[in-house]
């Protein structure tokens, strides 16, 4: 079996959606074919191919034509997508996706045969759009072995250290805590625009996909708060997923996909008030720290859902 795998760029996404789960697999045997233009689509045999992979979208003149062009050559269209095509108002990405990625994310998935998606919310609004294709719930799942996750010793701090690890675009997210971090240690990346939120202590530069779990080095608590609205609910529960794979304590907001995964109080803290978030960050000491983390450790380290390998299960399905 011949999957040729369209990889647009070394991003977040790409390396967790197929990066990640597809390089295990060529450990274990499975062939892929990486291109990173469709353009390479043109020095490939079709006729031996049987799935072309892509994440999020194909971006095409015709998107009709091109899964005509598919469909003669007996190709499977395979679309991994995880986000929802419609970003939150405030997002500084938003005028870009309603004129250029929003649109193709659309069209790719009305031309799909097989969409795997880590959000069971999403998998919900694709399947509107598109309720003849196969349409697989495929989570996450963090290769444990690799150095960036596989070294994660704390670095030594006599106080609770909060961390928040989001990307641009979160304010409205964030403004969900409403609380003054003046008397808290917290840790951020530089660059996204929230250091007087959280007044951070201590700030480090953006990382690559590659290596950016170190940042968790310096978190004993990742505070996850997240506004309840449909580009949210399409969200993967990937924070949490790096929770457990760090040894780091999560506090998120109560509501999907967060509230799906999280026992409160045993696994993490969900909160749906700022009393709430209140409350669970001046309650948290190191020891209450360390259970939580462990918990959630225990918890999903052999899930069928978090574990690589049992992940990759529901791919070979179609590739292997």
């Amino acid at each position: 079996m011949m999957n040729v795998v369209h990889i647009d760029g070394l991003n977040g996404v790409n390396y967790h959606r197929l990066i990640t789960p597809l390089t295990r697999l060529q450990e274990l045997g499975i062939e892929f074919h990486w291109i990173q233009s469709l353009e390479e689509l043109k020095n490939i045999n079709l006729d031996k191919v049987d799935n072309l992979i892509v994440s999020r979208k194909v971006s095409v003149n015709n998107h009709k034509e091109f899964s005509r062009m598919l469909k003669r050559h007996g190709v499977r269209l395979i679309l991994d997508n995880d986000d929802y095509w419609v970003l939150n108002p405030e997002n500084p990405a938003k005028g870009l996706y309603e004129t250029y990625y929003g649109p193709d994310i659309k069209k790719t998935i009305k031309i799909a045969d097989v969409i795997w998606t880590p959000s069971r919310y999403l998998a919900k609004q694709m399947h509107k759009e598109n309720p003849k294709a196969v349409i697989e719930f495929v989570n996450n799942a963090i290769n444990g072995t690799e150095q960036q996750w596989a070294q994660q010793r704390k670095t030594r701090s006599s106080v609770v250290r909060f961390g928040y690890l989001g990307a641009i675009g979160h304010t409205n997210d964030i403004k969900e805590i409403g609380y003054d971090f003046s008397d808290k240690y917290t840790f951020g990346v530089g660059e996204m625009g929230y250091d007087t939120i959280f007044k951070f202590n201590k700030v480090e530069e953006p990382k690559t996909a590659f290596d950016y779990a170190t940042l968790y080095r310096n978190v004993d608590v990742s505070l996850v708060p997240l506004a309840a609205n449909r580009f949210n609910w399409c969200k993967s529960d990937l924070k949490v997923t790096e929770a457990a794979w760090t040894g780091t304590a999560i506090i998120a907001s109560n509501t999907k996909p967060y509230s799906q995964i999280i026992r409160n109080g045993d696994t993490g803290i969900l909160c749906g008030t700022r009393e709430e978030w209140a409350d669970a960050i001046n309650m948290i000491d190191k020891k209450l720290a360390k259970k939580l983390a462990k918990n959630l450790w225990e918890d999903l380290r052999y899930h069928e859902d978090y574990n690589l390998d049992k992940v990759n299960g529901k791919r070979l399905k179609y590739i292997g």
